[in-house]
């Protein structure tokens, strides 16, 4: 019904967000390269607002993509709710649901995080001086946004447990809605903007990798440190959810045409040996033993072995380790006043945003 996903990149990768242990630090013997520092941040700034939509750059809007993957569940024809019935479909729907959210919402906090470092790589190319001030007045809420507690570290599992699925009480006419109640052109839709996703984050991924290079070049000192840091914790987590999107992608389009075969194939099938199948009686008058009935119920069976088979290969959890500091729009600032010593952007430059009821000081 639809291609498959091309083999990419996010196939190389299968656990969660272990931290590379070949990343670049920086060069003790340079001296700071102001020049480059505004290339690295002017760089990821322009990214980000490429992936928020608002200018064109090397990281594609992800807005569509997102809401697509967000809603991994909703997956159903709008006008029917006998899916509810269907016990080992509704499991799989509700571990797809959250499997989306997870994605989606450790997308945004690595962006943010990305986009945050971004604009305190900007500031210090514009005043040096007055950004390394800043760095030592607020070194410990950095300190705790990328390697302390405030990192934010989240494992959310994606599974509750197969609930299996007796199919014994369901009757031809039900499994026939039941089937019918799946939206197969909407899982397709939703598998290819996973695996659009996965290809997304492997191009974030990349392009933190090369940042890392381009600061660890042109920067030195503890505030350097901690923002490669951050760029290791960035990347890890991009790589790990462009394996978990993907893989689900793949296994939202593989079920999608399973489901879509056995729509077309049902009647063929339950018409099949004495009993000829019809829509138009009542259900009082179908069989209730052998014939109609107990083809649908073999069928369904049947096919629950293949939404099993799909619950096994999608990930159990999402993990994501993302640094948690904020950093206000350095470009906006430089243009408003240049950044010079009394802009009012210094005291926005590093702050943390704790979240709500964590019982972690606020900075």
């Amino acid at each position: 019904m639809t291609r498959e996903p091309e083999s990419q990149q996010w196939r190389e990768w299968d656990g969660g967000p272990e931290l590379s242990r070949s990343w670049p630090s920086p060069h003790t013997d340079i001296d700071v390269d102001t020049a480059g520092l505004r290339k690295v941040g002017d760089a990821i700034t322009m990214e980000v607002d490429g992936a928020r939509g608002y200018e064109s750059s090397a990281l594609k809007p992800w807005r569509d993509m997102a809401v697509e993957v967000g809603h991994l569940d909703m997956i159903t024809e709008l006008d029917s709710l006998a899916w509810l019935d269907w016990t080992a479909f509704r499991a799989l729907q509700w571990t797809l649901g959250l499997i989306g959210g997870r994605v989606t919402d450790g997308t945004q906090f690595a962006l943010e995080s990305y986009d945050s470092f971004g604009n305190m790589i900007f500031a210090t190319s514009a005043n040096y001086a007055m950004a390394d001030s800043v760095f030592d007045k607020n070194i410990s809420v950095l300190r705790y946004t990328v390697n302390g507690a405030g990192v934010r570290h989240q494992t959310s599992p994606t599974k509750e447990g197969w609930p299996g699925d007796d199919v014994s009480d369901y009757d031809a006419p039900k499994i026939k809605s039941m089937l019918s109640s799946i939206d197969v052109t909407s899982m397709l839709r939703k598998g290819c903007a996973c695996a659009d996703l996965a290809t997304w984050l492997t191009s974030l991924q990349s392009l933190v990798e090369e940042h890392a290079r381009q600061l660890a070049g042109a920067w030195r000192g503890e505030p350097a440190e901690l923002a490669l840091d951050a760029f290791r914790k960035v990347h890890a987590t991009a790589r790990a959810l462009a394996h978990s999107v993907g893989t689900t992608g793949e296994t939202i389009i593989w079920l999608a045409n399973v489901i879509h075969r056995y729509q077309v194939n049902f009647e063929s099938v339950v018409k099949l040996g004495d009993w000829e199948f019809d829509d138009d009686l009542p259900d009082w008058l179908l069989p209730s033993g052998g014939g109609a009935h107990d083809r649908a119920r073999d069928y369904l069976r049947d096919l629950n072995q293949y939404v099993k088979a799909a619950y096994d290969m999608l990930p159990a959890e999402i993990e994501t380790i993302v640094p948690t500091p904020r950093s206000e729009d350095a470009k906006s600032a430089y243009k408003g006043d240049g950044l010079k010593d009394g802009s009012d952007y210094w005291d926005s430059m590093i702050t943390y945003n704790r979240p709500l009821d964590s019982g972690e000081p606020v900075y």
